[in-house]
């Protein structure tokens, strides 16, 4: 399976870890001083107290032509129309907007493509260091769960062994 995670934030970052570990094909999206950071020294991260690099691949640049299983956005609110205007060629079907907004999800199928997006809200939190290296985690389902739109793709994310820290619900 190919994921993309548009958006090398504390989010993106901790869930393109999550699903490189569980061995999907995961490539992350940066720009500017994160970009330099992740192509010079890959995704960094503290697991255990020990720093690790996952195996994912870092883009810089998007190809229409690109496919993805699932592209998880994980922007800010103030990012997420530039990062939707750049998706809205991309061969990719299925868009998993990560992102805390007010704004209606056909606000975002008007630019993106009806069908296309499936809501999410990400149950994870943390930082990253002023060395680059992410220390995150998943919160634990009592708290906040990563939560999906659409049931039909729970079992996309509790393959990745990540059960305990997510459910869904069915859009009506």
């Amino acid at each position: 399976m190919r994921i993309l995670i548009y958006g090398a934030g504390v989010i993106g970052s901790l869930y393109a870890v999550l699903f490189a570990e569980t061995g999907y094909d995961t490539s992350i999206y940066a720009r500017g001083k994160r970009l330099e950071f992740l192509k010079k020294n890959g995704l960094l991260y503290k697991k255990n107290q020990n720093i690790r690099r996952a195996e994912a691949t870092i883009r810089g640049q998007l190809s229409d032509n690109d496919a993805y299983d699932f592209i998880l956005l994980t922007v800010r609110e103030n990012q997420l129309y530039e990062a939707l205007a750049e998706l809205k060629n991309n061969k990719s079907n299925i868009i998993v907007t990560m992102v805390n907004a007010l704004d209606s999800y056909k606000k975002w199928e008007d630019i993106i493509g009806t069908g296309r997006i499936l809501p999410a809200f990400p149950g994870a939190g943390g930082s990253i260091n002023d060395d680059g290296i992410l220390d995150a985690a998943l919160t634990p389902r009592l708290i906040q769960p990563t939560t999906f739109a659409e049931i039909e793709y729970f079992s996309f994310f509790t393959t990745a062994n990540y059960d305990d820290y997510a459910c869904c619900y069915i859009r009506k």
